[in-house]
């Protein structure tokens, strides 16, 4: 009896989660069981969210649907092996929480794609701070690591920021958990271009005083 009742609790979550346009893809009792699965399927329709558990799983092109996808378990990290396109009409929202990366000890605070091949990602960078967190000058977070190269020319779309400071978003060649060959996406605070000035100007009056 309770199993029968368990069963159609599930039925009806996962139910509503597709007509909200929400599908998981992970291991047992989810949607799919691969990322390629979910994005060729005719079920999923521009506008829909894919959760992409913690895992790993083969590489996907976003292809033509306009999709937004959420990786990790808030947050996680998601393995790939094989190239990964976002094409222009996507966007992928990295989750931050904090500093730590997960990948040599402690939790993961923050989301990643660890790729086994190229990247090229032309749609919208998305990041969303998690759990409260607020970050500092100097923050850095590697959100896309891959053993070849990675491409990236899409938009952005990143929280604000405390006054004076800035996202700064790039690629390092040579700087991976692949080694040398490896590409990191990098996203950053910076101080911003008024800061900058502000400071540089506080350092030219200072040095002035001290001439005087």
């Amino acid at each position: 009896m309770f199993r029968s009742l368990a069963i159609v609790s599930l039925s009806v979550l996962a139910s509503s989660n597709a007509l909200a346009g929400i599908w998981t893809v992970g291991s047992d009792n989810h949607d799919f069981f691969s990322v390629a699965d979910a994005m060729g399927d005719g079920r999923v329709q521009s506008g829909d969210t894919i959760r992409i558990l913690s895992g790993s799983y083969v590489g996907f092109d976003t292809g033509d649907k306009a999709l937004t996808i959420e990786p990790g378990n808030s947050p996680g990290i998601v393995n790939f092996s094989g190239n990964v396109r976002v094409r222009a009409n996507s966007m992928v929202n990295f989750e931050i929480g904090g500093l730590n990366s997960g990948l040599l000890s402690g939790p993961t605070e923050f989301d990643q794609f660890i790729v086994n091949g190229n990247v090229a990602y032309e749609g919208t960078l998305g990041v969303v701070f998690y759990g409260g967190f607020t970050p500092s000058l100097g923050n850095s977070w590697a959100l896309i690591q891959a053993s070849g190269t990675i491409d990236f020319s899409g938009l952005r779309s990143l929280p604000l920021l405390a006054d004076g400071l800035n996202w700064n978003v790039q690629v390092v060649s040579g700087s991976s958990e692949f080694g040398a060959s490896g590409s990191s996406l990098i996203v950053s605070v910076v101080p911003a271009p008024g800061a900058v000035a502000l400071i540089g100007l506080a350092g030219l009056a200072t040095t002035r005083r001290r001439r005087d």
